[in-house]
């Protein structure tokens, strides 16, 4: 008897590392979708940004003015002047130094309406910076917003 006790022993110990080590591997990829990285938090912050004052004014945010809305993504896509009253650098031309962001990262932003068309504005499509990539991890932002008079979003992704 004794030296069945020894192999049952054995085995439940070895069980129950098993286990253990199962639940270490796994458990952090449980949360991980969860977690917002150094991406999600520097679109979040350039879509809040766009939506309560840079694009508007911030006595009424999440209401796009018109012009300086149109002047922002002429400026982006053709280096058109944009009106020095704009809350926004006139003189930058992409969205990187717009946004202020380091040389390794980048930012793409668009005005849609609400079945998730790029919407047009005055000079064209309301859309700004390189196209997404599709080989790298891109973190979005969504903001609803007045614009034109009608529902937008602000679709802000960065990568």
């Amino acid at each position: 008897m004794r030296a069945q006790t020894t192999i049952d022993f054995a085995i439940g110990v070895s069980l129950f590392l098993v286990v253990v080590a199962v639940v270490v591997a796994f458990v952090p990829t449980i949360f991980a979708p969860f977690q917002g990285g150094e991406g999600s938090q520097t679109a979040d912050r350039i879509a809040t940004s766009l939506a309560t004052e840079t694009l508007g004014r911030p006595a009424e945010p999440y209401v796009l003015n018109d012009t300086c809305t149109n002047a922002f993504f002429e400026q982006m896509s053709t280096g058109a002047d944009a009106p020095t009253t704009c809350r926004f650098d006139t003189t930058a031309g992409t969205t990187r130094t717009v946004f202020t962001l380091d040389a390794s990262r980048d930012a793409n932003v668009s005005i849609r309406t609400l079945d998730g068309a790029v919407a047009a504005g005055a000079g064209g499509p309301l859309t700004a910076g390189p196209p997404v990539p599709e080989t790298r991890s891109v973190a979005s932002a969504r903001r609803a917003v007045s614009f034109d008079g009608e529902t937008h979003r602000v679709l802000v992704r960065t990568w």
